[in-house]
Formats: structure tokens, C-alpha cells, sequence
């Protein structure tokens, strides 16, 4: 199995709940939570666990409780949200999707898996069937042997974490790459600002699967994206859109500083088209250099497709 094969599966998983944003309501959806145990924490989200005995990632919690507070402040707003953690087995029962170990934000859950989720070691072992020349350089952040849930779990749970203060007032954005940069463009302010010991596990993944090029992806325009998202870009495609993406955030960060996501999340709210019809490519661009930032914009207008 090539290194991209194993890489385009993992990107897949960052990004396809996202999509599943889009059916969502305001509001949590405690129906899932039956049967569960309560955590008891001294955070303002409820947690929610299907076993008490397993290892569970304390450092996750404390990672989502300081993210809740820098974008709480950021937004100026209060985001009421749950956390359920369960394991493999229980996964199906409640979870919205599989795999076991998948990170979900939907109707104001944020589900991660407990324990050694089924996720992580899928994609252990097929990296075990690649030569470790090729992958040695993960063990130095995530461990030999490796723990992938330190990437799936720890990170990717802030990156839903910021997709819900979207879903909190629209879930029907402009296009689809915007929701995508933005939750990037957060998952990477919070770390940058407020956990650097976090960066590591955010970055070097993504730079190991960025080397992989794009061999693989047949569709690479914006409008590509727009067409054809999860439902026919094939993992490899989406994985090089989503590592686009992640690219993008940083430099925009890097550029603007975190409170360029205050505008872009008022933009997102302010154009959904539950309250306005879809724009425009141009009408797009010229509300984005005038209401987000020209950093932004030029996402699409300076799109590269080599």
C-alpha cells in the first residue's frame, strides 16, 4: 500500500463531518445520551462516557474547555455543547456514523472515541505495511508505536468544536470551502495562540500527507469542490482539496491574526442561504473583499490548480 492511499483515508475522516453539518437544528440532541454515564468535570460542557473504566483523554477535555474560552471571547458569544466519548463497541448505538473513533459535531454534540478507538488503529496498521522510512518521522509526536488518537482525538476535536459556532446560526453556507477554510483557519488560531505544546500533533500529519502530492486528485478547481464534495470526490481527491484548505488557514492566520475569524464567521451567518439566495462567483468575491478581507477572497480568486 502507498503512503498516499494511507493518507488520502486519513484526511477523509477530517473533513466528512462537516458535511453532515448541513441537515443540522439549533439546539443539543440529548436523545444520544441514553444510557450513558455522566462525567463529572469541573467544565461548563456536560460529558457524557459509555464506560468510566476505560482510559479516556483528559487532555482532550482540558484542550476543549481552554478552546470553548478563547472562542467564547472571540465570538463574544456562549456556545452550550456536549461531549460524548464511547467506545468501539458501543459506537453504532451512539454515534451518528461509523467508524468507531470518528469525530463528529452534529446537533451540538462532539462525539470522539474512548479508549484505543477502531479509527486509529485501521490506519496504524496500514501504516505498518508501508516501510517506516517512510513514516518514522511521526513517532517523534505521536509515539512508536504510534497513537493516532492523539491527532483524531486531541486535534480534530477542536476542529468540530469550531464548526459548531457556525451551526449555531446557519448551516447552509455560501459554498462549501468557505466552511471548511473557516474551521481550519480556527483549529489553527487556538493552537497557534493558546497551546503551542499542541502544534506538533496539528502540523506534522498533515505536512507528512502533503508530500504525497496530487497524483491522485482528478478534480482540483473550487467548483469541483462545490459539485461533487464527499459524495463523489474520491478520498484521495478530498484529501488534497482538504490539505488546500489547511494550507490556506495558516497563511491567513499568520497574516491577519485570529480576529479575521470574527468577520468571516459574522459572513457566514449574515449569507446563509437559509436567509439569502446563493451569491454569485463575482457578487462572492466582492462581499468577501469587503466584508472579510482580501486574504480570504483571494482563496478563490487566486485558486491554483496545477
Amino acid at each position: 500500500m502507498e503512503k498516499q492511499q494511507i493518507s488520502c483515508f486519513l484526511w477523509l475522516v477530517f473533513s466528512t463531518f462537516t458535511f453532515l453539518g448541513f441537515a443540522q437544528e439549533s439546539g443539543v440532541d440529548t436523545s444520544i445520551h441514553k444510557g450513558l454515564k455522566t462525567l463529572k468535570t469541573d467544565y461548563s460542557f456536560k460529558t457524557f462516557v459509555s464506560n468510566d473504566t476505560l482510559k479516556r483523554s483528559d487532555q482532550t477535555l482540558e484542550n476543549l474547555n481552554l478552546a470553548k474560552h478563547y472562542f467564547d471571547a472571540l465570538f463574544e458569544t456562549y456556545l452550550d455543547f456536549v461531549v460524548v466519548l464511547i467506545e468501539n463497541k458501543l459506537w453504532e448505538k451512539h454515534a451518528y456514523f461509523p467508524p468507531p473513533g470518528m469525530p463528529q459535531a452534529i446537533k451540538g454534540n462532539i462525539i470522539l472515541g474512548l479508549g484505543k478507538s477502531l479509527l486509529s488503529q485501521t490506519v496504524e496498521r496500514a501504516l505498518l505495511e508501508v516501510p517506516k522510512a517512510h513514516w518514522s518521522t511521526l513517532t517523534t509526536v505521536y509515539g512508536d508505536p504510534l497513537d493516532l488518537d492523539l491527532f483524531y482525538r486531541d486535534i480534530l476535536s477542536i476542529h468540530e468544536l469550531v464548526h459548531l459556532y457556525q451551526f449555531k446560526n446557519g448551516t447552509q453556507p455560501q459554498r462549501k470551502w468557505l466552511q471548511e477554510l473557516f474551521a481550519n483557519m480556527g483549529m489553527y488560531a487556538f493552537v497557534k495562540a493558546e497551546s503551542k505544546a499542541l502544534y506538533p500533533l496539528m502540523d506534522t500529519y498533515p505536512n507528512f500527507v502533503l508530500k504525497s502530492g496530487a497524483r491522485m486528485a482528478t478534480y482540483r478547481t473550487l467548483n469541483d469542490f462545490e459539485d461533487k464534495y464527499v459524495q463523489e470526490l474520491s478520498p484521495q481527491n478530498y484529501e488534497w482539496f482538504q490539505m488546500q484548505f489547511y494550507k490556506q488557514a495558516q497563511t491567513i492566520i499568520d497574516e491577519n491574526g485570529p480576529s479575521i475569524l470574527v468577520d468571516l464567521l459574522n459572513f457566514l451567518v449574515e449569507t446563509d442561504l437559509s436567509q439569502t439566495e446563493q451569491l454569485t462567483d463575482a457578487a462572492l468575491l466582492t462581499a468577501l473583499d469587503a466584508k472579510v478581507g482580501e486574504s480570504v477572497a483571494n482563496v478563490m480568486r487566486h485558486w491554483k490548480t496545477p
